[in-house]
């Protein structure tokens, strides 16, 4: 080989050499980033921004908690790093203290780990969640560890409350289940051993609908017998200081639903929102 070929090589070569360096330095040095990573796994994992939960589903709970999925973009590094996130006032109706608990000033990505789910703690006994949601909308802040450049996915919402909305399905089976109340749906709930009838009532999915349907229909038509049949299922039935009897869950008490009794027929109805009994 002649002394030109292969001073051309060596040339090629390192050029080469410095090109593929550089390329390494690029990957590498790029400020490591975090953003929030929600996907819905109902809708082929179409991204979403935010987190929807009722307290009304789950009438043992006072309090709950919610995860907030965060993610890095860089090298996961053997040592724990820090991360904010902060509550944009302007666009958030809930109350810290209230409502929710407040954020930790810094959260923590573990050493080794590229992502981590940040709890966001939840208080559903204010009474205006009966009446409305209320929303958290959360912003993630650069830290000397982490950067967050990506604004399409620094900002994530929770949205809460603690009531029902008439579901689909109630007008489907409104035969067996009668007129629709948000009481009504709660009691369902906590009684029948569902939380949702089928949207269509084909010939498979009946038997297990009545099944739903009369097991809350024997509840209201005796909850004392129910209450005694059923003592795992957590819940009782007491007498206020008035005297008056009220349902209520064992791990929830101040959640309660008042009984009334009825002399015209001497049994016992709980009452709707609208002051009707529920039948």
């Amino acid at each position: 080989m002649s002394m030109k070929k292969i001073l051309i090589t060596g040339v090629f070569g390192l050029v080469c050499f410095s090109a593929c360096e550089k390329a390494v330095e690029q990957v590498y040095t790029s400020p490591d980033n975090i953003y929030f990573d929600f996907n819905d796994p109902e809708n082929e994992n179409e991204r979403i921004d935010s987190i929807g939960y009722s307290f009304a589903l789950y009438p043992e709970k006072g309090t709950d908690t919610v995860y907030l999925p965060v993610r890095i973009t860089g090298m996961r590094k053997s040592v724990d790093r820090a991360f904010r996130i902060t509550v944009i006032d302007t666009s958030t109706t809930a109350v810290a203290g209230v409502h929710y608990k407040a954020l930790e000033p810094e959260y923590i990505m573990p050493a080794d780990s590229g992502q981590v789910k940040v709890p966001v703690i939840l208080y559903g006994t204010d009474a205006l969640l009966l009446e409305q949601s209320v929303r958290i909308k959360f912003r993630l802040a650069s830290t000397a560890d982490f950067a967050v450049t990506n604004h399409s996915y620094d900002t994530a919402k929770v949205i809460f409350s603690n009531r029902l909305e008439q579901p689909v399905w109630w007008n489907v089976w409104a035969g067996e289940l009668g007129a629709y109340s948000r009481v009504k749906h709660e009691l369902f709930i906590r009684t029948s051993g569902t939380t949702e009838m089928p949207a269509t009532p084909s010939g498979e999915v009946v038997p297990m609908a009545l099944f739903y349907s009369r097991t809350f229909r024997s509840f209201l038509n005796d909850p004392f017998a129910w209450v005694a049949a059923n003592p795992g299922k957590g819940y009782t039935i007491a007498q206020d200081g008035t005297g008056k009897y009220e349902f209520f869950s064992i791990s929830n008490p101040d959640k309660t639903y008042p009984l009334e009794l009825n002399p015209a027929d001497n049994k016992y109805y709980f009452m709707d929102e609208n002051g009707n009994r529920i039948i």
